[in-house]
């Protein structure tokens, strides 16, 4: 079985350092989707405006290959580092075949003369990203919010409060709150001094995290 990429995702996150750790966490980050050429067809897409979500299928990049790209057994960062999971259970990148899964919020389609052009809101994935599929994502059949979420249960309604200690980023200060809320480090730095950068569109964002606040530098 051979996957052909069909786009390519254009965010305003450029590295993996600050992005969510799943999609629609960040529900205001905006982002893109373009065709290549074999599939820039606007008929491809035709009815899809009737979907409120679709699922992104995506493709890890940057796993360490020295390390081997396949783990029985990772660290989720969300639990410190130190506690192990088999990697099915998880949705760490070190996995027999290297893809991603996102839903995100399907905002509007854009018919340009390259093709039609997805915008979309809430994806955690990064600028430059190649995609193997998109699917109309189907409420009847696939919402089970009583579902049990494994240890995700225990980490996912931690969030921190975030503020600014500078006149900038006006523009996208919505964006840049949600992203850093929900703790871009990883979970067993502890450090107050410690001063992060985070890139987002021209940005570099300096920030600190003392306590259960982020201080915007």
């Amino acid at each position: 079985m051979e996957l052909e990429v069909i786009a390519k995702m254009h965010s305003p996150m450029t590295e993996k350092f600050g992005l969510p750790r799943q999609s629609g966490l960040a529900e205001s980050l905006p982002g893109t989707i373009t065709f290549l050429d074999k599939y820039s067809d606007e008929r491809a897409v035709e009815g899809l405006e009737e979907y409120d979500y679709i699922w992104i299928l995506w493709q890890f990049e940057d796993v360490d290959e020295k390390k081997g790209s396949f783990r029985a057994q990772v660290r989720p960062p969300r639990l410190g580092g130190n506690t192990y999971k088999g990697v099915f259970a998880t949705r760490s990148p070190f996995r027999p075949n290297p893809i991603g899964m996102s839903l995100v919020k399907l905002e509007r389609i854009e018919i340009t003369d390259k093709g039609p052009v997805l915008h979309v809101l809430g994806a955690d994935i990064r600028d430059g990203t190649p995609i193997f599929d998109i699917k109309p994502y189907l409420p009847y059949t696939e919402a089970h919010p009583e579902a049990r979420g494994g240890f995700t249960d225990y980490t996912k309604d931690r969030k921190l409060k975030v503020t600014f200690k500078t006149d900038g980023y006006d523009k996208y200060r919505e964006e840049i709150t949600e992203l850093l809320s929900q703790d871009p480090r990883p979970a067993y730095h502890d450090d107050p001094d410690r001063i992060y950068g985070m890139k987002y569109r021209e940005y570099d964002v300096k920030f600190k995290v003392v306590g259960d606040e982020v201080i915007v530098l």
